[in-house]
């Protein structure tokens, strides 16, 4: 709802990321990315991407916003056209298979739990929010939150 000026020490850009192919997916050497249609991967019906590895290594935060807008977009798009593949399993099937391959997934339970954490941290600095910096911390902070909130 506004904006904010924040005073830095130091302003560092970023540059020279190039993407690595992902097994399974077309992936083109030349310029690091997915081959795909605003978002949606070539030849791989309900096959989405965003940010480097479909743009390449290039704009912030903002650009991938709208990076993933338009992704998001793309596959609200199919989904409604009846172009994705049908669904196979269920959502509890679905969170198996994720936290068998990895067991510090986050849902959004622990979204929100990292964003009150943050604000929290922030207000008692006099700042918008201050960012955790580590996965552990966010990991830990997902799961008290989500813990919160089951034995309320």
């Amino acid at each position: 709802g506004g904006t904010a000026d924040l005073g830095a020490g130091l302003l560092l850009r970023a540059i020279g990321y190039r993407g690595l192919p992902v097994p399974g997916l077309p992936f083109d050497e030349a310029s690091g990315t997915v081959p795909h249609d605003r978002g949606r991967v070539a030849g791989l019906p309900g096959s989405y991407v965003v940010g480097w590895i479909k743009r390449g290594p290039s704009g912030g935060i903002g650009a991938n916003r709208t990076c993933a807008a338009e992704t998001v977009g793309t596959l609200l798009a199919d989904a409604v056209a009846g172009e994705l593949p049908a669904p196979t399993g269920d959502a509890k099937a679905f969170r198996r298979l994720a936290r068998q391959r990895n067991r510090r997934v986050v849902d959004a339970r622990g979204l929100a739990a990292i964003d009150r954490a943050e604000r929290d941290r922030g207000r008692r600095d006099g700042r918008p929010r201050v960012k955790l910096a580590t996965v552990e911390e966010l990991v830990a902070t997902a799961r008290s939150g989500r813990l919160l909130r089951l034995t309320r």
